[in-house]
């Protein structure tokens, strides 16, 4: 049985219930179908210590910004799933849950939306699925003997997964590094896999990273100033909103007795053949910071800005003179350490080819202009750098809401005049 809509938005995330608050405030019918409940990723994908990376005053949602008395903190998990849910029912957004849409197809005015439950028609569809949909999975795992056990960082919930004291952490990304912490805590024999990724300082010369990065209009980029168009896909730094927020370092990690690795290359029963390039991964996190470092430096000499010299905390992060010396390594035995359960942070990847319309990129990503696609009626919102560098974020995911809700509803009053 098919139902009819004049709008669909897919995903009762940030960026679809921005949408709908909109579309709401416009009076524009409207049906948000989610694969699972308000705020899934959040929910299901994150683990249970989780917290955000960007401060609470960056929660700028439509019609709900944060107004709490601890601005500068970074919420828990499950406090921000029940943020989102009480803006979603403060202005009744109309939500299907536990649809998951398979395909779009049809023609513009016609869209074709299949689900688990059936077929929706709908005039026009707002896709905010956000950027990454499934779980990066390296193609060596599947060498694995049987009895180690191995799982996506999407599915880590809390230390007590792990059944051995041993356990092997594959990437150092944010969320890498971030449950790389969490582990720590349980007293657990780390081995952790690292490449090149950056880091920032949680705070610096009196302020928060992130604060710095919006002072310096560096969140409100545009996709044409970056390098390369694969730059739009690169991963975030090493950085925690946990215990009020803290800088995290593979310096620190060492000293706290985290074992680091080069990348695994490959796998061989349970010998694993590793990369020797932990010390250059550590000097490119270094550079990274140093570089951030100098761009606050040079806004705050630019501007004339009375701020605070540097602090000794400022530059935690950094190595002791007191630190061992940096061991390379080829290859990693499982069997002879002990090691049983493997934690793969290796990312996420994008799939839009259930849109059947022409629309992608060479990557595979959707073009858009303010959200919108050259297909009549498909708009996209929540995406990284759709519009800007906050285009994909919290902070900044209500302005394209706006836009997408605007452009969309003015397109409806042409297509009824």
């Amino acid at each position: 049985m098919e139902k009819s809509e004049k709008v669909i938005i897919i995903g009762a995330g940030q960026a679809g219930l921005s949408v709908s608050y909109y579309l709401t405030n416009l009076k524009v019918p409207h049906l948000i179908l989610e694969k699972g409940s308000i705020g899934n990723s959040w929910k299901n994908g994150r683990w249970d210590s989780f917290c955000l990376v960007t401060p609470n005053w960056t929660i700028n949602l439509p019609g709900k910004p944060y107004a709490g008395e601890d601005k500068f903190g970074f919420m828990k998990r499950d406090d921000f799933v029940k943020y989102l849910e009480d803006w979603a029912e403060s202005f009744c957004a109309p939500i299907k849950e536990n649809v998951e849409v398979k395909n779009i197809s049809g023609k513009p005015g016609l869209f074709k939306i299949t689900t688990n439950i059936g077929t929706f028609i709908s005039e026009n569809v707002v896709i905010a699925t956000a950027t990454y949909q499934k779980p990066r999975m390296p193609n060596f795992i599947n060498n694995l003997p049987k009895n180690i056990n191995f799982f996506h960082a999407e599915t880590y919930k809390n230390p007590q997964q792990i059944k051995s004291k041993s356990v092997l952490v594959i990437g150092s990304g944010q969320t890498g590094c971030q449950i790389v912490d969490d582990l720590l805590r349980a007293n657990f024999n780390i081995y952790f896999s690292v490449s090149s990724n950056g880091r920032l300082p949680r705070t610096y010369r009196g302020k928060d990273c992130i604060e710095w990065q919006n002072d310096m209009l560096m969140l409100d980029r545009t996709p044409d100033m970056l390098e390369k168009s694969s730059d739009r896909f690169k991963g975030d730094p090493h950085l925690s909103g946990r215990d009020g927020g803290k800088t995290l370092s593979l310096h620190d990690f060492r000293r706290k007795g985290v074992k680091l690795i080069g990348k695994v290359l490959e796998i061989n029963g349970f010998v694993l053949k590793i990369g020797r390039n932990v010390e250059s991964s550590i000097k490119f996190s270094d550079s990274f910071a140093l570089d951030f470092y100098k761009k606050i430096d040079d806004h705050i000499d630019k501007k004339n800005i009375n701020a605070p010299l540097p602090s000794e905390q400022d530059y935690f992060g950094f190595k002791d003179e007191g630190d061992d010396p940096i061991i390379e390594i080829d290859k990693l035995d499982l069997q002879k350490k002990n090691i049983l359960t493997i934690i793969l942070a290796t990312g996420f990847s994008f799939d839009f080819n259930w849109v059947n319309f022409p629309i992608l990129d060479d990557f595979g990503y959707p073009i858009t202009k303010n959200g919108e696609t050259e297909i009549k009626g498909i708009y996209f919102c929540g995406l990284n750098w759709m519009n800007k560098r906050k285009s994909g974020i919290i902070w900044g995911v209500g302005e394209d809401a706006e836009i997408v809700s605007n452009s969309l509803y003015k397109n409806l009053q042409k297509m009824y005049a």
